[in-house]
Formats: C-alpha cells, structure tokens, sequence
C-alpha cells in the first residue's frame, strides 16, 4: 500500500504562558477509499505486538481493520450495514481478541434493528471473523467493555442512542444502559436514568477498585458506581451545556490528568460546538469552554503528547469549517488553554485516538474523517522520551 506522508507544521498560538506548544506531527494517510468514516478502534488484532486499526464505515455494507505496519486492508465482516459502534476484548480468554458490534442503527427507534453481534476469529484473523447475533436493541449505539469489581471479569455494555419512545427534536424519554455477561448473553439493566440522547458512554478506574461508567447525555454527565448488592449508584458530575434542549447536556467525554489533577473534556451539547474542559475545585467541577467554533462536533481524545504529565486534547468536527485541533493546557491548574491546528482542512474528524503506532516510545494520533473518507496518522515528532 502507498502512503501519502508530509511533516505537518503546527500552527502555535501566540497566547502569553504557552507551556511548550505541542510537538510536529508527521501525516500518514492510511486509507481514503471510506464511503463515510465513523468509530475508530486500536487493538492488536493479530497478536503481534503491534497496535492496528479498525474503522467504521458507516455508509459500507462491512466491516475492516488496517493492520500495522504495513496497513493492508482485511475484511472483518460482510453484510453488516449501518454499522454504528464496536469494542474489542478477549471475553472467552482464549488469548485472541473478539469483538463486540452493533449496526442496523437508525436514530429513529421504530426504524432501528440494532443488532448486537459478536465476531470471532476462525484462526486466521486476515479473513472474515464468524458473526454471532446475541440481542437486537433499537438504538444500539455505544458499545464497551467494564471491569465493575475489578477482577478482570468484564462485562459488555450496550447503550441505546434514545429511548423506545424518544422522538426528535427533543427525544423526551429515558435511554437505557445494558450490561450482558459473556457467554450467558442475557440482557439485564445498569441504569434507565439518562434523559434524552445518551450520545457517550466510557468506562473508567475513577475509583480505588475496579471501574466505573460515566455517560454523557441531555442530562449532562454522571458517574455510575457499582455496589456490592449488584446495583448502579449515579452521581452528577455536570449539567453539561445550560441552553434548552435539544441543544444541552453533553455529547462525548473523556478523562485525563494535569499532573495530579484530575480533568474531563467533553462535547458539549450533542454533536455541539464547544470543547469544555471540567477541573475539580473542592466537590464542584468548573465548567470552562475552551472552544465555540465547531459545528457537528464529534471526535475526542485525550493524552500526554509532550510528556509533560499535562494531558492533551484533541478534537475534531464534521461540518463546516472542519479542522482537527491540539489544545494543551497553559498552566497546572488547567485555567487557560492554547489551540494548535494540526490539519486545516483534510480530516472532517468523527474519531480520534492516541497511540504509538510506529514503536517509537511516542504518542501518535489516529484519526478517521466523515466527509473526507479518510483514516489519517499523525506521528509525532517530538523529544522521545
């Protein structure tokens, strides 16, 4: 396969207090045959060691994966239309990962199938992965993996988009969350609290033990916490964005640390236009809005590019305008925030992840675009570390 590469020139903002900037990325384009780019995943697919890549097209008829170096094309599955979500993990612990999936989405519960499938490998994982259908849920639309006694024994959760009775503009109904356990595969229920559109869901180890669940809906963004009698407790992080709904709460979130301090960064409202960054003061999380130019914002990752124990943001958007962007943190406590674009106009990001693809011993960003069809790295050129 031939690639597309160019050293990137990261356009630094000129703010007073910048900590460093962030460091040169070099582009790769993995692929731009996508009808239309959506979830991206990395894992080991092959048990090499290597981290490769597996993308959503979710205008295509089937599902593949890139594998690493060399980024050659392999069919995971056919016949998989409107595939929307899927996460990867070893639930039979055979040694060799499986997959979690979910397609037939619509946002519309009454047009929904939302099957929930798991592939598995025949041994070869170049060729096409067996299906196995375990549930259809209408809606289905974010699939993971949670650890909620930390014991390794995970469980898969499955979370609608929107209630059964939900209808635009304002989705006015309860979103459940599912959990099923692996090799029983029956549906029970974490939580039937999130109101509106339940856009994200991330597992986490916010606490001493095991993980914990946030979402991030219209209702804004709560952690859910197991308890030992087998029930789900909420707590209330933030509102999320304050305007009236459909234009409200939180829509993607994510987890990292300035140092010791704790952050999340979010989308706010659904498929919104700001990037907000929430720092603990005492019990209270301040809302603080880093960005208000997106328009369909989508894409989220967070992560230590510099290596400066201050967590990165990187963010993306699919409508006009589309750019993928840097921010780093101007200072400890996360109270100001520089903006580096790092491609001005060749990736309409849906999703990004931060990894080191190439073994180098430094974080890189992958990332796949909607309207540009395209899964592009970023390798970063920085000090190694």
């Amino acid at each position: 396969m031939r690639f597309q590469s160019a050293v990137l020139t990261v356009l630094l903002s000129s703010q007073a207090g910048t900590c460093g900037g962030v460091p040169q990325f070099r582009e790769m384009t993995v692929t731009s045959g996508l009808k239309s780019g959506y979830q991206l995943v990395v894992a080991d697919l092959n048990v090499d060691g290597k981290p490769d890549i597996i993308v959503i097209d979710e205008r295509a008829t089937e599902l593949a994966w890139f594998e690493n170096p060399t980024w050659e094309r392999h069919t995971l599955a056919t016949g998989v239309p409107r595939t929307i979500n899927l996460e990867v993990w070893d639930w039979d612990r055979d040694g060799k990962p499986d997959i979690a999936m979910a397609h037939n989405f619509e946002t519309d519960p009454e047009k929904s199938v939302g099957n929930v499938l798991l592939l598995k490998s025949a041994g070869d994982p170049r060729q096409p992965w067996v299906k196995q259908e375990i549930d259809r849920v209408p809606t289905a639309h974010r699939i993971r993996w949670i650890d909620p006694k930390g014991d390794g024994r995970k469980l898969l959760v499955v979370a609608p988009l929107v209630g059964l009775k939900a209808q635009a503009p304002d989705y006015a109904d309860n979103a459940p969350v599912y959990l099923y356990k692996p090799g029983e595969w029956k549906r029970t229920v974490l939580t039937e609290e999130p109101k509106g559109v339940l856009h994200s869901i991330a597992p986490v180890a916010w606490d001493r033990s095991g993980e914990q669940l946030f979402t991030a809906s219209f209702s804004g963004i709560h952690l859910y916490r197991y308890q030992a009698s087998g029930a789900w407790v909420s707590e209330e992080i933030a509102k999320g964005d304050p305007r009236a709904c459909p234009e409200c709460g939180s829509s993607e979130i994510k987890t990292g640390r300035l140092g010791n301090r704790r952050l999340i960064a979010a989308i706010e409202p659904w498929h919104g236009n700001q990037v907000v960054v929430y720092t603990q003061q005492g019990k209270r999380w301040e809302r603080r809005v880093i960005e208000s130019g997106m328009v369909n914002g989508h894409a989220l990752a967070v992560g230590d590019l510099d290596g400066d124990k201050r967590d990165e943001i990187v963010s993306g958007f699919r409508g006009k305008g589309f750019h993928l962007s840097v921010f780093s943190a101007d200072d400890a406590k996360g109270t100001s925030w520089s903006k580096h674009v790092i491609d001005p106009d060749k990736m309409a990001a849906a999703d990004c992840k931060i990894a080191d693809f190439n073994g180098d011993g430094r974080p890189d960003i992958a990332c796949s675009g909607a309207s540009t069809g395209n899964v592009k790295l970023y390798l970063n050129e920085g000090a190694r570390r």
